[in-house]
Formats: C-alpha cells, sequence, structure tokens
C-alpha cells in the first residue's frame, strides 16, 4: 500500500517583472489582470506603457513607467502598414522617418522601464524577467542585455 509522503513546499523567489506593453487600453487590460496575480503571489510588478495609462495602471495597484510615444501614431503606423514594415506609399510620405524618430524614444524608454528606480516612490527596480507584447520593440534587446528571461504575448 503506497504510503503518503510530506509534501515539498516549494519556495518562489520575490523577483522584480516588467510588463512591456504598446497598444491600446483593450490591449493592456488583460496585462492587469496578469500583473495583479503576479503581484498576488508576492513579486514585484510593474508595467511600462505610454503615459495616457498611467492612471489606469496605477488605480489597478501595480506600478507604472512611462514609454515614449502616442499609442494612437504607432497603431495608425502599423494598420495603413500591416505591421512595422513599411510600405512605399509610407516611405514617400515621410512616415519611415517620423516612425524612425518615435521608435528610437521608445527602445529607450525601454531600457530605463527595466532598470531606472520609480518616480513615484524611488524604490529602485531591475528587472529580473519580462513579459511584453510584440509591438513593444526592445523587449528583446533588454532581455539579452540584462541575461534575464523573456516572454511574449
Amino acid at each position: 500500500m503506497p504510503t503518503r509522503k510530506s509534501q515539498n513546499v516549494i519556495t518562489i523567489p520575490r523577483i522584480d517583472i516588467l510588463l512591456l506593453i504598446v497598444g491600446t487600453r483593450g490591449g493592456i487590460q488583460p496585462f492587469i489582470a496578469l500583473g495583479q496575480v503576479l503581484l498576488a503571489a508576492a513579486h514585484c510588478v510593474r508595467l511600462a506603457t505610454h503615459e495616457t495609462f498611467r492612471k489606469f495602471v496605477r488605480e489597478n495597484g501595480l506600478e507604472f513607467f512611462p514609454l515614449a510615444g502616442d499609442p494612437a501614431e504607432l497603431m495608425s503606423f502599423m494598420v495603413k502598414n500591416s505591421g512595422i514594415i513599411p510600405f512605399m506609399s509610407s516611405i514617400a510620405a515621410g512616415d519611415l522617418t517620423k516612425n524612425r524618430n518615435i521608435l528610437t524614444e521608445i527602445l529607450a524608454s525601454t531600457w530605463r522601464a527595466c532598470t531606472v528606480e520609480d518616480d513615484e516612490t524611488g524604490r529602485s527596480f531591475t528587472a529580473e524577467a519580462i513579459i511584453a507584447n510584440p509591438p513593444s520593440y526592445g523587449h528583446i534587446h533588454c532581455a539579452q542585455k540584462l541575461q534575464i528571461p523573456l516572454h511574449i504575448i
């Protein structure tokens, strides 16, 4: 007859997790729910997204970090070009230069989101894992530089 073994307790260390999201409010909502679950598991969770969503993120109990760029402009460019690779008409209209500057700003802000203290509390933060959506761009570079796990949803 099998004997009941005592259960092993697995302790999961508390880590700083960055949720890196570019998009609309509807795209951010599932990440807020995910962040709340991670927070309940005693992790420190920072959601980095556009300034427009600061209040929404904070009122849901998560740390906020502002990413550069206007989500409406970015989504407009992606819809117009079926993604990040521009059509010739966009290049001729000067959209590529404009969006290259926006992407440069977003990439720089993704690194700061991984490494800069909270602007409201001053708490230090260094991402130990990143969960991101594809349009947030800098996720893979930051994870590689920090040598941390990256999960793209």
